[in-house]
């Protein structure tokens, strides 16, 4: 008889099948009982962890996609950190396919408790808050033109996108943001 799996080997196998199930079946599809199933484990393990199925696919996506960690990149510009976070989340939504990911806003737009939206707000709001830092350091950023609303504008823009327009972001949308919209605003003059 073999051991239970526990901890972070049953979470990364959980996590596996999250994306396979997703990529599968789709988010409408998708369902905590086929996950536990796949991964070996039983529906009340998944549950005392993941409460809905839009936090066990939000903690998949987040584990094994870079874009959803907390991780600001360092390109050396502000710029070019901007450009990478907003091409990985439309890597992302293409890989996931848009229709994953409308459903788990959707999803989460309904949820009673709404402690996930506040936790991505303030993880997107530090990231920027750190590339916008080293910004100001080099001298690309002007530090008095910064509010909080203004300083998380690109993924407001984004969100937008996804959420009211329903559309995967282009190449084109991602200069629009980046160069039309917010770096002049936020440009060292």
């Amino acid at each position: 008889m073999g051991s239970r799996r526990r901890g972070k080997v049953l979470e990364a196998a959980i996590f596996e099948v999250v994306l396979q199930e997703l990529a599968e079946a789709g988010y409408v599809n998708f369902s905590i009982e086929k996950v536990a199933a796949r991964a070996g484990t039983s529906k009340p393990v998944i549950y005392r962890r993941w409460p809905t199925r839009a936090r066990l696919v939000y903690a998949a996506l987040r584990a094994n996609r870079p874009v959803l960690s907390s991780q600001a990149p360092d390109t050396g510009t502000v710029r070019g950190d901007v450009m990478v976070i907003l091409n990985s989340v439309s890597e992302m939504v293409d890989e996931l396919s848009p229709e994953v990911i409308f459903g788990l806003i959707a999803e989460l737009l309904h949820e009673s408790e709404s402690s996930l939206f506040a936790e991505v707000h303030e993880r997107n709001a530090n990231i920027m808050t750190e590339i916008l830092a080293r910004g100001i350091r080099r001298g690309e950023i002007a530090a008095e033109k910064l509010t909080p609303r203004l300083s998380t504008l690109p993924f407001d823009l984004v969100r937008y996108q996804l959420m009211v327009l329903r559309q995967p972001l282009s190449a084109q949308d991602i200069e629009e943001i980046i160069d039309r919209i917010f770096l002049p605003l936020v440009r060292a003059d």
